[in-house]
């Protein structure tokens, strides 16, 4: 998998059309996002974390919901205020979108999801969940 499958991928599940920076794979699918401040720098060591190709497609980060936030069009879910809450403590929640798709309660992107048509499955990592 390379640079081109991503944006191809981005294009066909978000409508991402141009993305602003650039992108690096990394080990396990790993994909993050530099801009080139520092062009003396051959290697990068950091970047934002983008997200993640998976056999299906790429799934976004937090982080990625937030650079491209401007750019995604389609794939969408807006949740309610409950539905937030749910998410945030790592529950899935009930949609029937299928395929990734990006979840945002107001100016809030939550990240990013996979439904099968009933559920759409919660991908925040335990460290990022908030608690009761």
């Amino acid at each position: 998998m390379n640079e081109s499958y991503v944006l191809k991928a981005l294009k066909e599940q978000f409508g991402v059309e141009v993305i602003p920076f650039k992108l690096k794979i990394m080990g396990k699918g790993r994909i993050y996002a530099y801009f080139d401040c520092f062009p003396e720098v051959e290697e990068y060591h950091s970047g934002v974390y983008l997200g993640r190709i998976e056999r299906d497609g790429v799934r976004l980060s937090i982080e990625g919901c937030y650079l491209l936030k401007d750019r995604i069009k389609r794939n969408v879910k807006e949740v309610s205020y409950d539905e937030m809450l749910k998410w945030l403590r790592g529950e899935d929640i009930e949609g029937k979108e299928k395929g990734y798709v990006v979840l945002r309660w107001n100016d809030y992107f939550l990240g990013c999801g996979k439904g099968n048509g009933k559920i759409i499955r919660n991908f925040v990592p335990k460290e990022r969940r908030i608690r009761e």
